[in-house]
């Protein structure tokens, strides 16, 4: 990255509580976080050193930076995000608060087919440069690893060339994007009736591109009625693991397909809004790796009335990540603090609870063992929060809390506004 190292080693020091879920690994709790008996982090170079009281640190360190009494938890983790698109829709939401429904939207040229006429006659420069600003809005309020899908290109130059802006992102910006390959968003006008002819495409071409090219460790579809059958799901995330990438399904959102119970079935790193999934599919969610993907922003965007079963989820042991599904068409914000509020409010889950899905099941949902909580050897990747207590995170909304924004060890963002 063109930014300038860290200071070897930084004291962060005078916190007034520090959270923290288990480090990652096979017993780690779910749904837990610990208070640390601490007010100070050491930081070397991109990762956490120690953690403790600092008068009991002896050792020495370049930069003190004093906390104020402010509160530390692991960077957020946004495991679900489209960011990386070439213009917004907010006429199609305002047709949406006046009545219309997505599929007349969509009959008029609205939605996702209107994000893929966009990116195809937008630049990869320019793409690159629209979408900049909202990973810095992202980073500001607090999210330091942000998973990056394509899916606005529908055809493999410009599914290709959403990925390369992504890449382009990942170098250039403080956050870490995840790049994942979803060119079965949607099935492109000229395959709607030739639903095979565009999975031969996927299969036979963009998948084996994007490996090639090493544009993305990680292939999405959207399995639901009116989209990608289970079995067409099926197909084309086989051929993606036998490609060696991993796979994840937007599953069970509007209707109980059974794209849940297809991604436990594949090993998927989640199954993703899963608003209508029964017993037996949470019974597998707890039983398997995947993890449940709660996407509460694009429920409370799309009015949705039926939510997921997330009590029951939780109860069984499956567990659960939180994330922003940031889109321009269903879910129009960066801000994983308001998905935490909307999680409180629509699931009723606590802030505990909430955060936990935000950090350690986010980076579960993405197979990271290197972040999502606050230790040594863990990347120092850190939100130094303006709150008396972490309770407050998701009772009051809508204000950016996030004091300090540390990413691999630097400052990114402070007060609300990205560093450089």
């Amino acid at each position: 990255m063109p930014d300038p190292k860290p200071p070897a080693r930084t004291l962060l020091a005078n916190a007034g509580w520090i959270v923290t879920p288990d480090p990652p690994g096979p017993d780690q709790a779910l749904y837990t976080l610990r208070e640390i008996v601490a007010d100070a982090v050491l930081i070397e170079d991109e990762r956490i050193a120690w953690v403790g009281r600092e008068r009991a640190f002896s050792g020495e360190y370049g930069e003190r930076i004093d906390l104020g009494g402010r509160g530390v938890t692991p960077g957020l983790i946004d495991f679900h995000a489209h960011p990386v698109f070439a213009a917004t829709r907010e006429a199609e939401f305002d047709l949406r608060t006046k009545g219309a429904s997505y599929a007349e939207i969509a009959a008029g040229g609205g939605g996702i087919l209107n994000s893929v006429k966009r990116v195809a006659d937008t630049s990869l420069d320019g793409i690159v440069e629209f979408s900049r600003p909202n990973l810095d809005r992202a980073l500001a309020a607090g999210t330091t690893t942000l998973e990056a899908k394509s899916g606005y290109g529908l055809d493999t130059a410009n599914e290709l060339k959403l990925l390369r802006a992504i890449r382009r992102l990942d170098e250039t910006h403080p956050l870490d994007l995840v790049p994942t390959f979803l060119g079965a968003h949607e099935f492109p006008a000229k395959y709607r009736d030739n639903h095979d002819g565009y999975i031969e495409l996927l299969i036979e071409e963009m998948i084996p591109a994007v490996v090639e090219q090493e544009l993305a460790g990680a292939c999405d579809i959207f399995c639901e009625t009116g989209v990608y059958s289970v079995d067409e799901a099926r197909r084309v995330l086989t051929a993606a693991k036998d490609a060696g990438m991993e796979v994840k399904v937007h599953a069970d959102q509007l209707s109980p397909l059974g794209g849940a119970k297809l991604a436990v079935e594949l090993d998927a790193l989640s199954a993703d809004h899963i608003e209508f999934i029964d017993r037996e599919t949470v019974d597998l969610l707890a039983g398997g790796r995947t993890v449940a993907g709660l996407l509460p922003v694009a429920a409370h965007f799309l009015r949705m009335t039926e939510d997921p079963p997330v009590r029951d989820l939780i109860e069984a042991g499956a567990a659960c990540a939180l994330a922003t599904d940031f889109n321009p068409g269903s879910a129009m914000s960066e801000s994983m603090p308001i998905a935490l509020h909307l999680a409180a409010i629509r699931f009723r889950v606590s802030a505990e609870e909430a955060l936990w899905m935000a950090t350690a099941g986010s980076a579960r949902a993405l197979r990271l063992d290197d972040r999502g909580a606050i230790a040594p050897g863990l990347l120092a990747d850190l939100v130094v929060w303006d709150a008396a207590t972490p309770e407050i995170l998701p009772y009051h909304f809508a204000v950016n809390l996030a004091q300090l924004v540390i990413k691999r060890g630097r400052i990114a963002a402070r007060g609300g506004r990205p560093m450089g």
